[in-house]
Parts: C-alpha cells; sequence; structure tokens
C-alpha cells in the first residue's frame, strides 16, 4: 500500500511540476501579449497555488519513502547479523571486530542516507526532465537539441568524476575499517595501556592515523567540490545558450516570447536533477561503496551448518578420528593423518607445543571446518551427516580465553539453556565455588556485570564459563585449558567440581599443566599434525625417551624450583 502511495504521489508531483512553465508562457503571450486581461486572475492562483500542492503531494511522498526506507535498512541490518551469525570461522578469524562493526553501522546508515526522502526528490526531478524534454520538444527542436548537448556534457564530467571519487572513496573506507578497529581493540586494552604508561604512544599512534585517514577525505571532498563547481558551470552555460538562442529565435519570429520563457523554465527542470545529483555525489558513492561492502559480507561462505542429516535423541559420545588430514592453507598440513578412538564417556587430554594441532582438533569436534582427508565419527556418524545444529547442542566449550558479555550473571550462565531456572543457574554457579561472589555481588546473580564482565576477576571470569558449560548439560564437554587463568586455590577447587561434571561424560582438554591430567583416561600427545604418542598417564611414563615423560618431568621440576624459592 505504501508504495501505491508513494507512486501516486511522484506522479501527481510531477505533473504539478511540469504546469507552472506552461501557466507562465501563457501569462505573457496571451494575457500581455493580447491584452486578454482576464484570464490574468485565475492564471496567476493557478501559478501560485500549484507549488503549494505539489509540496503537500511531495511532504506525504517523503514520508512513506522514509517508512519504507527505515524498514528497508532495518531488514538490511537484521539480514547482516544474521549473516555474521552464520560466517564460516575463517573469515571471522581474518577479519578484525572493527571491521564487523563498520559493516553493520556505517555501512547501513550509509544506505539509509540514500534511500531517505532525497530519493523521492531525485525520482521525481529525473520523471519530470523526461516530460519536460518532451514539451521542450513540441515548443522548439532547436533549444531542445541545445539543452541536449548539455546534457551530454554533464554527463561526460559525472563519469570522469564518479571514476575517481569512487576510488579515493574506497581508499577511505578502508581506513576507517582500519581505524575503527584499533580503536575497539586499544579501547578493550585501556587497563594494559594505563600499566606500561603508554598513554601517549597510543594518543600518537592514533593522531597519526587519523590523520592518513582525513587526507584521504579531503581529497575525496575536493573531488566533490570540484564535481559540484563544474556541474554547476555546465548548467548556468547550457540555461544561458539557451536565453541567447531564444532571443535570436524571437527576432527573427520563428518562436514567441512565451515560448521562450517556457522553454527557459523546463531548462531549468533538466537540469535540476544534474545538479542535485552533483550535491548529493558524496552520499551517491559512499552509498555504492557501502553497497559492494553490504554486499561482499552478504557473499561471504557461510559456516558448514547442515539442517539436514541424522538427528536421533541424544548422543553417547564416542568420537573417532580415522586417518584424518587437514590445512587451513593449501600445501601447509595441519593435522596429518591423525588416528584417535575416544570411548562414550572418557576423558581424553591433548599435549603438545603451540601449533602442533590441539586447536585444530577442536575445531573439526565442533565442524567449524571439515577435514580434507579421512573422517571423523561421532556414535559412528560420519560428522558430515549429522544436522549440525542438533549435534552442537550436545557439546560445551569452555574456552582459554573467558567470554563474559555485558549483562547479569544469570544471562551469562543460561546462555546455552535460556529456559533454566534461576535455582539452577545458582546451583551451576556454585558448582564452582561461584557462591562467594554472588554473595558479595549487591544483586546476586542477577548483578550487570558490565563491559566484557568488568566485576569479575578472570579467574572468576573463568569459572563463570564453566558453570555456563556445566548448565547446559552437555555429552561432549570440551577444556580449553580451562584452568589456566585460575590460581592454585582455585584451580583445586575447580579440579574438585570438573570431576564430578565430567564424570559420564565425553571429555576433550586441551592442557598446558600436565599436572591436570594424570588421570586422564587417554593422553595424545601432538607434534606438527601427528599423533607421536598415546596412552594414559602411566603408560606414557614407562616410556624412557617419549615425549610426554619429558615434558611432565621437565613440568615438574620446574614447579617444584618454584615453590623451593
Amino acid at each position: 500500500m505504501k508504495v501505491v502511495v508513494a507512486l501516486i504521489t511522484l506522479l501527481g508531483v510531477t505533473l504539478l511540476t511540469l504546469v507552472p512553465p506552461l501557466v507562465l508562457g501563457a501569462v505573457v503571450d496571451h494575457v500581455i501579449g493580447n491584452q486578454r486581461w482576464h484570464w490574468l486572475i485565475p492564471l496567476m492562483l493557478a501559478y501560485f497555488a500549484l507549488p503549494w500542492l505539489s509540496g503537500v503531494l511531495q511532504m506525504v511522498g517523503n514520508y512513506t519513502i522514509t517508512t519504507l526506507s527505515q524498514r528497508l535498512v532495518f531488514d538490511i541490518r537484521l539480514d547482516l547479523y544474521h549473516r555474521v551469525q552464520k560466517l564460516n570461522v575463517q573469515y571471522l578469524q581474518n577479519t578484525t571486530t572493527g571491521k564487523l562493526m563498520e559493516r553493520l553501522r556505517g555501512d547501513v546508515e550509509q544506505v539509509q542516507a540514500i534511500l531517505s526522502g532525497q530519493t523521492l526528490n531525485l525520482c521525481i526531478q529525473l520523471i519530470t526532465g523526461i516530460a519536460a524534454t518532451a514539451i521542450m520538444a513540441a515548443i522548439s527542436l532547436r533549444l531542445t537539441a541545445l539543452v541536449m548537448a548539455g546534457i551530454v556534457l554533464y554527463v561526460v564530467n559525472y563519469k570522469w568524476f564518479t571514476r575517481r571519487i569512487q576510488t579515493v572513496q574506497r581508499r577511505y573506507r578502508r581506513k576507517m575499517d582500519r581505524l575503527s578497529a584499533r580503536a575497539q581493540e586499544r579501547l578493550a586494552g585501556l587497563l594494559l595501556i594505563k600499566a606500561f604508561n603508554s598513554e601517549r604512544d597510543e594518543s600518537r599512534e592514533f593522531a597519526k592515523q587519523n590523520f592518513v585517514t582525513e587526507r584521504v577525505f579531503h581529497r575525496f571532498r575536493l573531488l566533490n567540490v570540484m564535481y559540484g563547481l563544474t556541474s554547476s558551470g555546465i548548467s548556468w552555460f547550457t540555461y544561458l545558450s539557451v536565453m541567447l538562442a531564444g532571443t535570436f529565435l524571437v527576432i527573427q519570429g520563428k518562436m514567441t516570447y512565451g515560448g521562450v520563457i517556457a522553454v527557459s523554465a523546463y531548462t531549468w527542470r533538466l537540469l535540476t536533477p544534474a545538479v542535485q545529483l552533483a550535491e548529493l555525489s558524496n552520499q551517491v558513492q559512499q552509498a555504492r561503496i557501502s553497497l559492494d561492502r553490504i554486499f561482499e559480507l552478504m557473499n561471504a561462505k557461510p559456516d558448514v551448518l547442515s539442517d539436514s542429516g541424522v538427528k536421533e535423541g541424544t548422543i553417547r559420545g564416542e568420537v573417532t578420528f580415522e586417518n584424518t588430514c587437514f590445512h587451513y592453507e593449501e600445501g601447509k598440513p595441519v593435522l596429518r593423518h591423525v588416528n584417535i578412538h575416544v570411548q562414550a564417556g572418557q576423558t581424553v587430554a591433548l599435549v603438545g607445543h603451540t601449533g602442533c594441532g590441539k586447536s585444530t582438533i577442536i575445531n573439526l569436534l565442533y565442524r567449524y571446518y571439515e577435514p580434507q582427508a579421512g573422517h571423523l565419527t561421532i556414535d559412528g556418524h560420519d560428522i558430515t551427516q549429522l544436522n549440525t545444529r542438533w549435534y552442537r547442542s550436545h557439546l560445551a566449550l569452555v574456552p582459554q580465553e573467558p567470554i563474559v558479555f555485558d549483562t547479569t550473571i544469570k544471562e551469562n550462565v543460561a546462555y546455552g539453556k535460556p529456559d533454566a531456572t534461576p535455582e539452577e543457574i545458582e546451583r551451576a554457579a556454585r558448582m564452582v565455588e561461584m557462591g562467594e561472589v554472588i554473595d558479595r555481588l549487591p544483586d546476586g546473580i542477577y548483578t550487570e556485570l558490565g563491559d566484557e564482565g568488568a566485576k569479575l576477576s578472570v579467574g572468576e571470569k573463568q569459572r563463570l564459563c564453566i558453570a555456563r558449560a556445566i548448565l547446559a548439560d552437555p555429552k561432549i564437554l570440551i577444556l580449553d585449558e580451562a584452568t589456566s587463568s585460575l590460581d592454585p586455590h582455585s584451580e583445586a577447587l575447580i579440579q574438585i567440581a570438573l570431576k564430578r561434571v565430567m564424570a559420564g561424560r565425553t571429555c576433550f582438554v586441551v592442557a598446558h599443566r600436565l599436572s591436570t591430567i594424570v588421570n586422564a583416561d587417554l593422553i595424545v600427545v601432538l607434534d606438527r599434525g601427528r599423533v607421536i604418542e598415546m596412552g594414559n598417564h602411566s603408560q606414557l611414563m614407562t616410556q624412557p625417551q617419549g615425549r610426554y615423560r619429558h615434558l611432565y618431568t621437565t613440568q615438574m621440576a620446574g614447579d617444584t624450583a618454584v615453590e623451593t624459592a
């Protein structure tokens, strides 16, 4: 319905703006020229009434178009946000949060600006221009050809400038991406900056990047100003040419005074869209670049989700890596023919130096990526044949870096189980020794934690993440160095809680402190993407030249030296 209203107002405004030049021409030729004074009052009333009526219709059209554009922008932003949720892990790892925020905020705002009421104005002027050309041609083909020559000059001028404006605009948007990403990163690390007295260095570096970005923007603005000046020059030159040529035709008796005035008025009807386009070129170019960036994000490769496939009740948690190979980049293998079999309910620890493939195994287990060779099966089903959403609902992750949202303890703990009762949430939190924290905070589990959980210590954030995983009641629990941020006392308490929680579940533990995994059912030692040792603690310690034995004894000797000191 709103589209119909917009179209009706568009046509109405167009027709009403075409009448005044004809009225003015009639006044000159018939009222003044032929002394028909009785026509003067009706014609002048019509001449002054038409713009008011046109203004009312244009106001209605602007409101309708603005409402439609806001709804469209709302849908674009929503679709973008949904798309970001579905992006594959590799894209997210290669894209800063600042860049994604620029797409969701800056680029969408640029599109909204061009889809506002100015869109209706420009459409009215363009349609009016086409109709005005037809009327001008009926009055004088010669003057119409002169106006068309001016339009050709304008088009050449437009193309010459827009190519350069687009190039500079793309550079500016890239600079803004980097500037936004740096600002967001540094604001998140303000405490670290203060701790190292780096405020001045950071300010200087930000000022430097801001200055470079500003220089690009100044060049962009300069091109737009030059474009506007040349466009206005062409418009005035065309208008004066029509007036001079029309005067010459009147002297020759080939046109009337009213005809020349009407054609001159219609000339502005044709040139006004050109002038408006010059004024809107900044927004037009920004919107075009922003649309390209939005479509780039929309066309990015999605996550390997599958809404079809096996979806049978619940899973037991039997996991098998069978001759599994994987690489992020062609020719640079990360996992090489990995074979691991984990019985349901077993705890398996992944051990090895940084870059050996521990995190990649977790990524494959979560199906963030798929193996390039071999198989990964869950309860005998190839993971690619499972319904991904259903499968992930049986997993829970405790990351090395705790992720806490700017909301309450209750909502953070219940993130994986939104329908959990307050009693269940508090029970899970107290299982990981957060009872003292809850009692200390003024609103208990309803306390707002602030940006990135500012009211909690690092250890408390990690315990909150463990409580979140506990409440989700997963069949497969993944602990990515989950106790690395805890002090020895808190770690001991958490280990007791984890022992209760891990019972009966399949657990994958990425371990740095080997003392925490001595009771694991299976320890997998990785080196450069290969499994070089596998067994429990006792079995691996019996191998005199074994890698695990060497790592364990070295680490224990270091801990003893620290305690002695």
